[in-house]
């Protein structure tokens, strides 16, 4: 076998599933933000993680205001989500930048995207630092979305997003 980098790993071990988390600003106002490492923890009551870097914006406002939604968009929105990733919502407004439509969520303050496969929406249960990222633990409290709607998954990190 040959020696491989993380990044290499990482690369090679895509698809990995895409999402936009948002989350409430202090403006209330919501942010999004583009994520793959995130994945299921537990069935009863069903869990959820996300790992987000220590100084981004959305750790932060998850910290604060104790909620978010992981929004597993389709591909209608795969450029505009990966746009997401490419800038912080501290200095702009993304839904309103990218064109993403967001819509009221049924439990918690954050608007949700719009025509998404599923919309988890998530209370904070507790959060661990691991080195330079913070792992995020959330009770999945609602949950909808619309099942035709075909993936997107990262690719090559995050160089590009497709379906399958």
């Amino acid at each position: 076998m040959d020696k491989l980098t993380t990044a290499q790993a990482q690369r090679l071990t895509a698809p990995s599933p895409f999402a936009l988390l948002s989350s409430l600003n202090d403006d209330a106002e919501t942010n999004l933000m583009a994520v793959s490492w995130w994945t299921f923890l537990s069935n009863r009551p069903p869990m959820l993680g996300v790992c987000l870097g220590k100084k981004g914006f959305s750790g932060k406002l998850i910290q604060s205001h104790g909620e978010f939604a992981l929004n597993i968009v389709g591909a209608e929105l795969k450029e505009a989500a990966l746009r997401c990733g490419s800038c912080s919502g501290r200095d702009i407004n993304k839904a309103e930048e990218f064109g993403i439509r967001l819509e009221a969520a049924t439990a918690i303050a954050p608007q949700v995207v719009s025509g998404s496969r599923v919309v988890f929406e998530c209370r904070l249960s507790d959060m661990k630092e691991v080195s330079d990222h913070v792992f995020y633990i959330a009770e999945i409290i609602a949950c909808e979305g619309c099942p035709d709607v075909p993936q997107l998954f990262a690719w090559d990190g995050y160089a590009r997003l497709d379906t399958i």
